[in-house]
């Protein structure tokens, strides 16, 4: 664990969150690692581009008439805003599933205004709302394709979860007996990897088409569509949907959870895997933009349409800024941390 993000208070240190960072190649090259990047973690919704992979695969997209925008939310941690909504209701009205076999678990929507507007209506939040709807609306489609039964979908020995297990096993050269499992937040199984692995799979999303792998083509079709409806994946003033923007969709980001953020970067073909080890998503942003500018992956231009991502600024209960989240790793040969002086973008005692 090394220290990844500093939070001041007027000029000093007032915490500190550590963490690991790989970038690894489509060849399975490490080109940086901070922190021993053989490290495992649990996917989470970092997963969800490679289960998208099973559906790709099958067929059920061109059978259903599935689009580019319902694949994107298929992959999403989506805010829960009405366009959404909408693209899940259009792939259960195109699989003929009712709303109700959502079995994600019920969450309000991340998107404040569409949380408010629920309370203000007197209306409880569904599963549809939760922000991991769309893969699951995506995997009853799967289910609805090869004949599945719809109850228990989200068991790890049912046919689908089998089947996108071994999905997985293939792109990790594994067997499937290798891959340990735990429980995601929306009760799927979710797999437990090195970070190394999660980078090098980030990097065959961005090598796509180019790639000479089996699924070459599923991942084509997945990167065009993140990267084409950005707004899909999370949402207005999210995080990914911002960086797809400002990037204009050269490099796709994607939110784990407990701290994790994977990202692809088609142009250079390469993958990245940042883990914050306490797990608090404000260590993130930091990390990706200082990572990604130090890569040569982001534009001026477009880094500083994500300044407010890159140093987050901390505010007291009067709204007063008392610090900010300043990135603090250096990503050359020593290793050593930045002097937080060095980097300071702004006055903290104004």
């Amino acid at each position: 664990m090394e220290p990844l993000v500093a939070l001041t208070r007027i000029n000093r240190i007032e915490s500190m969150h550590t963490g690991f960072i790989c970038v690894a190649d489509s060849l399975d090259k490490t080109i940086l690692s901070i922190g021993d990047p053989n490290t495992r973690l649990y996917l989470r919704s970092s997963g969800k581009p490679f289960i998208a992979v099973a559906l790709v695969n099958s067929g059920a997209l061109e059978a259903f008439h599935i689009s580019l925008p319902e694949l994107a939310v298929i992959c999403s941690s989506h805010a829960g805003e009405d366009y959404h909504l909408e693209a899940i209701r259009s792939i259960l009205k195109k699989a003929g599933i009712d709303e109700s076999c959502l079995d994600c678990g019920a969450t309000y929507p991340t998107n404040q205004n569409m949380k408010d507007s629920l309370i203000q209506k007197g209306e409880r939040p569904r599963p549809i709302h939760n922000c991991c709807s769309g893969k699951h609306a995506g995997l009853l489609l799967l289910c609805r394709y090869y004949g599945f039964p719809i109850e228990n979908y989200q068991d790890p020995e049912h046919p689908l979860q089998q089947l996108i297990l071994q999905i997985f096993a293939e792109l990790l050269a594994c067997n499937k007996s290798d891959i340990a499992l735990g429980i995601d937040g929306c009760g799927l199984p979710t797999c437990h990897v090195s970070i190394h692995q999660a980078a090098w799979l980030y990097s065959l999303l961005a090598k796509g088409f180019d790639d000479s792998g089996r699924y070459n083509k599923c991942f084509g079709l997945i990167q065009k569509a993140m990267r084409t409806y950005p707004q899909m994946l999370s949402g207005y003033k999210e995080f990914c949907t911002d960086l797809g923007i400002a990037s204009e969709g050269r490099i796709i980001g994607k939110v784990g959870s407990e701290g994790l953020y994977c990202l692809a970067v088609p142009e250079k073909k390469f993958g990245v895997c940042i883990k914050i080890t306490d797990g608090n998503e404000r260590g993130v942003y930091p990390v990706v933009i200082h990572l990604l500018k130090k890569l040569g992956a982001l534009t001026p231009s477009a880094a500083g349409k994500l300044v407010q991502w890159a140093y987050p600024p901390i505010q007291n209960h009067r709204g007063t800024v008392t610090g900010y989240a300043l990135p603090v790793f250096s990503t050359g040969k020593t290793g050593k941390t930045a002097m937080i002086g060095n980097i300071l973008p702004f006055n903290h005692g104004s």
